[in-house]
């Protein structure tokens, strides 16, 4: 049996979602060429957003490994439409992010993804009004250049996009309201104050709470401009892969 302070703290950390310490205690046991191993290093790497390199960790893993694992297999078959930057897929991991940086009461790298989504969103927004096509969120449309030129933009991204979608009308125009409301500019102000911008300022709960209820509300609001995307919200894949990935640590760890 391995030791039961590693094994716990290895239990531990994956529920904290830091894959990146529970690798390094299991560099520490020797756990390398195990498939569980390169699993939760797979999630490392995807937390990252580098889906190559995750997608050719699970490769490695034995199907038995898989079996009865309804969390693994689900976030195994995602990976290669992560990798081609499938727009459901990706809205949903940001959220995922979203929810993990919440929960490790990481406030200013939450801000700095809520800033990420707010306008990937904005982009996705106004080329599904404008061109009623689905384009992978690397497709080069999304680069700033290439949007502006597309869509004729000339004073301003943001500005742009909020002027296209605002005499949209209907849901267009509560997009915007939601994402450039007066409390998500409160909180974006809040954001570039802090070192994920232009600041050196720390994020608190409260800070947040001040401008715009709670982060949680912050998450059902984004939820809310999914649905009118027509955007399908799935539940949090971490959670369910994190209970079975610590299953496998602890059934190793009696060997």
């Amino acid at each position: 049996m391995e030791g039961r302070c590693e094994i716990y703290a290895v239990q531990r950390l994956i529920q904290r979602y830091d894959y990146y310490g529970a690798v390094e205690i299991l560099d520490l046991l020797n756990w390398q060429d195990t498939g569980v191993y390169r699993l939760i290093l797979s999630c490392k790497r995807s937390l990252n957003f580098n889906f190559a390199a995750a997608k050719k960790l699970t490769e490695l893993v034995p199907d038995e490994e898989f079996q009865s694992c309804d969390g693994l297999i689900r976030f195994r078959d995602e990976l290669p439409l992560l990798k081609e930057g499938k727009p459901y897929e990706i809205f949903n991991e940001l959220a995922d992010n979203i929810i993990i940086q919440l929960e490790r009461e990481a406030y200013t790298d939450f801000l700095g993804r809520i800033f990420q989504i707010r306008e990937l969103l904005y982009k996705y927004a106004v080329i599904q009004f404008k061109l009623r096509q689905e384009f992978s969120l690397r497709n080069n449309i999304y680069q700033k250049r290439t949007f502006e030129h597309r869509f004729k933009i000339r004073h301003g991204l943001m500005n742009g996009m909020k002027e296209i979608l605002r005499n949209a009308g209907g849901k267009w125009r509560k997009i915007v309201n939601v994402l450039s409301g007066k409390q998500m500019n409160e909180l974006m102000d809040i954001r570039h104050k802090t070192i994920v911008a232009h600041g050196i300022e720390t994020v608190t709960y409260q800070d947040i709470s001040r401008v715009y209820d709670s982060p949680e509300h912050v998450l059902k609001d984004l939820y809310q401009v999914f649905e009118w995307l027509n955007i399908p919200i799935r539940e949090h894949k971490y959670k369910a892969l994190n209970k079975e990935l610590v299953a496998k640590v602890l059934d190793l760890g009696k060997r």
